[in-house]
C-alpha cells in the first residue's frame, strides 16, 4: 500500500506550488476521499464526495454544472503502480483545467516515486548500518550462512585485510561524512559511531599513514586518531583500534595520529584481569596520589625505560624531585621503582587506575 506516500504535507506542498501558476483552486484526497490538501485550508479534512465516485470507478469523474453539492470542475484519480492513492480535484471549466489536472497527477506520481526510491534507499542504508555492526562484533568463525549473503547482497569481500581507524571530533558534520565518504576506495567503508566519533575501515597499505594527513585536513572539528592493527578479521582490527583510542584518551596521549603498535603493551597490560594484589596496589596509588604526580612519574619512568634524563625531561622536573617521588614510591607501596618487576607492577596498576578513571569521567 502507498498510502503514506501521498502524506498531508506533500499533498499540500504540490497544491501550493500549482496554484502559484493557476487561478484555479486545487483539492488533493487521500484514498479514504478525505482532504488532505487544499487552497481552502478550511476544508482539510472534509470528505469530498467528487473524489468518492472516481475512487469508486477508478477513472476520472467530471462534473459540468454547479449543483447543490457539488461544484463544477474535475476529479482525477492518482494511480500508481496499479493501485489508487489518492485524488486529485480542480474547480473550474472541465476543458480548461483537464490539461492541469493531469500535470498534477504527473508531478504526485514523480514526487510519490521518489518518496519509494528514497524510503528504499534509506532501507537498504539502515541494513548495511545493522551488517557493518555486526560484521565489527563477529570473530572469523561466527560467520554463518545467513551472514555470508548478507555479505553478497552489499558487495562487501570479507576476505580483504582492512585497518579499522577511529576519529573522535567535536561534532560530525553530515559534510564532513560526505566528503570522506569520496575519499573512500573500493573494499572500504564508512561507520558513524554517534555524534563524536567515526569508524573507518581501510584497506591496508602503505600509503595509509599519508592518506590519514589528508582525511585530518578535512575539518579543524577532529581531535584525535587511532589506528588499528591490520587485519582480515573486521573485529580483530575494530578491537584493537577501540583499544587504541581507550588507552590514549586515558593516559593523556594528545598526538595527531596515535597507532596501536606504539600502544600495543598498554592496550595488553589494561586487559590483564585484576587479582587482588593488583586491585591493593591500585587504591594505595589513589590514596596516596591526589595530585596524580607519582602516577605519571610511574608512566613516564617505565615509557622512558628508566633514563632518568629522559624521564626529567618529559616531566619537566630535577634530578632530586624524580629520586624523592622514586623513594616515596617505594616507601608507600612497598614496589621499588628501580626493579624491573617491580616496575611492571606499578605500571599495570597505573594503567588500571587511569583507564578506570577516564570511564568514570566520560
Amino acid at each position: 500500500m502507498y498510502t503514506c506516500f501521498l502524506t498531508e504535507v506533500t499533498a499540500q506542498m504540490i497544491a501550493d506550488h500549482i496554484m502559484q501558476s493557476i487561478p484555479f483552486n486545487i483539492n488533493i484526497m487521500d484514498q479514504a476521499g478525505r482532504i488532505i490538501a487544499s487552497g481552502h485550508k478550511e476544508r482539510i479534512g472534509i470528505i469530498h464526495k467528487g473524489a468518492l465516485r472516481a475512487l469508486e470507478k477508478k477513472k476520472p469523474y467530471i462534473v459540468y454544472e454547479d449543483t447543490a453539492t457539488e461544484r463544477k470542475g474535475i476529479n482525477l484519480p492518482i494511480e500508481y503502480n496499479q493501485e489508487l492513492v489518492g485524488v486529485i480535484g480542480i474547480s473550474g471549466e472541465p476543458d480548461q483545467v483537464m490539461s492541469i489536472g493531469q500535470i498534477v497527477v504527473s508531478i504526485a506520481r514523480l514526487i510519490i516515486e521518489n518518496q519509494i526510491y528514497n524510503d528504499m534507499a534509506a532501507i537498504k542504508e539502515s541494513r548495511q548500518k545493522d551488517f557493518f555492526y555486526e560484521w565489527s562484533q563477529l570473530k572469523r568463525e561466527q560467520y554463518g550462512g545467513k551472514f555470508l549473503a548478507q555479505a553478497q547482497f552489499f558487495g562487501v569481500d570479507l576476505t580483504v585485510p582492512r585497518t579499522a581507524v577511529i576519529i573522535t571530533s567535536k561534532r560530525i558534520r553530515y559534510s564532513v561524512m560526505d566528503t570522506l565518504k569520496r575519499m573512500l576506495e573500493q573494499d572500504e567503508y564508512i561507520l558513524r559511531q554517534g555524534m563524536e566519533e567515526m569508524l573507518i575501515l581501510f584497506r591496508s597499505e602503505k600509503r595509509l599513514e599519508k592518506r590519514l594527513e589528508k582525511v585530518l585536513d578535512i575539518s579543524r572539528d577532529f581531535t584525535g586518531c587511532y589506528v588499528g592493527e591490520s587485519s582480515a578479521t573486521a573485529r580483530d582490527t575494530c578491537c584493537s583500534a577501540g583499544d587504541t583510542c581507550e588507552i590514549a584518551c586515558a593516559m593523556g596521549i594528545s598526538r595527531p595520529v596515535v597507532y596501536f603498535r606504539e600502544l600495543s603493551l598498554e592496550c595488553l597490560l589494561s586487559s590483564v584481569e585484576r587479582n587482588r594484589e593488583l586491585e591493593a596496589l591500585m587504591r594505595r596509588l589513589e590514596e596516596c596520589d591526589e595530585e596524580g604526580s607519582l602516577l605519571e612519574t610511574i608512566i613516564a619512568y617505565a615509557s622512558h625505560t628508566g633514563s632518568v634524563t629522559q624521564v626529567c625531561e618529559a616531566l619537566h622536573i630535577h634530578r632530586n624531585t624524580l629520586n624523592y617521588r622514586l623513594g616515596r614510591l617505594e616507601e608507600l607501596t612497598g614496589y621499588r621503582p628501580r626493579h624491573m618487576r617491580d616496575l611492571m607492577m606499578l605500571y599495570l596498576a597505573s594503567i588500571h587506575l587511569k583507564k578506570s578513571r577516564w570511564k568514570e569521567s566520560k
